[in-house]
């Protein structure tokens, strides 16, 4: 064999070990991307959760609730408005929280068990003219039944929250809720804003989806410390309270205050700046009120503590 034809063989086998590694490199991959694809463990639990129930009906909602564990938490906020002094010491039993706002499908499901709540039923001072505005008698806008229900007053809200079983939370637990177990910050997630994680009025126009503005689904922003979604932006939340300020001295599991003439929303919503949003910060409203930006959520005691 001359010498070029040992210089052809050796680069034949040069190029044909080539591909064969190649060949291995590519399998390896394909084996690997599998794995991890089918490997939900590595996702945190309370991420692979969905509003909807997995396998059930076009519709169909899971009703979760996240346990609030007891504490003491410091309330308010001393670089925020005047009514979030002064600072002071609040302490909770245990508690239950919507990991989600009531959405369309429940509220439903509500009127539909009491007439009375029915569009067009509740007396003004109950609910005004904008009671179920967006409602089409007991049916909801088609395609919303994972919306926050919005439109309803602090007494529907109360009334839906009674028939469940279940209470309006006070301010202090809203608070203590909203912060997730987490001393002296600012926002659900953290200190800094962050533009991406509520639905605000100065999300940017890159947001896939493109953002066009208003409510949008449950759970599609920010999980808190506790595995509570959407405390920031989106809907404010009614709670029980009144509004009255703040008073000097620890508070231990406070009774909701009895102001009727106004009651304490939180949280901001889809319209308010990113000041609204910080967890300290409190909004008022008339309850008979019913707001293109205004939804809530419930709460229930443990079994061991009475309702």
């Amino acid at each position: 064999m001359n010498t070029g034809d040992r210089i052809q063989n050796t680069e034949f086998r040069i190029k044909f070990l080539g591909f064969l590694l190649l060949a291995s490199c590519s399998l390896l991959i394909t084996f690997y991307w599998n794995e991890q694809v089918e490997d939900v463990s590595v996702i945190p639990a309370n991420l692979q959760t969905s509003p909807f129930e997995e396998g059930a009906g076009h519709g169909e909602f899971s009703e979760e609730m996240v346990e609030i564990p007891a504490g003491v938490f410091t309330m308010g906020s001393e670089d925020g408005e005047f009514d979030e002094r002064p600072l002071h010491g609040v302490e909770l039993d245990d508690f239950s929280m919507d990991q989600y706002e009531v959405i369309y499908l429940q509220y439903q499901r509500f009127i539909l068990a009491n007439p009375h709540w029915q569009k067009g039923n509740p007396k003004f001072d109950e609910a005004d003219e904008n009671y179920l505005m967006d409602w089409n008698s007991s049916e909801f806008p088609k395609g919303k039944e994972n919306y926050p229900v919005i439109y309803v007053s602090w007494y529907a809200a109360d009334a839906y929250a009674r028939w469940a079983q279940k209470s309006l939370p006070t301010e202090r637990q809203w608070e203590y809720a909203a912060r997730g177990g987490y001393e002296g910050m600012r926002y659900v997630w953290g200190n800094n804003f962050e533009t991406h994680l509520s639905n605000w009025r100065g999300l940017p126009a890159s947001h896939s989806p493109p953002y066009k503005g208003g409510i949008m689904p449950v759970g599609s922003y920010s999980i808190n410390g506790f595995g509570i979604n959407d405390m920031a932006g989106n809907v404010w939340e009614w709670t029980s309270d009144g509004y009255e300020l703040y008073m000097d001295g620890k508070e231990n599991n406070p009774r909701p205050r009895l102001n009727n003439h106004l009651k304490v929303i939180r949280g901001g919503s889809w319209k308010s700046d990113k000041n609204s949003l910080r967890v300290s910060f409190r909004h008022t409203e008339k309850p008979n009120a019913c707001r293109i930006d205004i939804g809530f959520r419930c709460v229930k005691r443990t079994m061991s503590k009475k309702q």
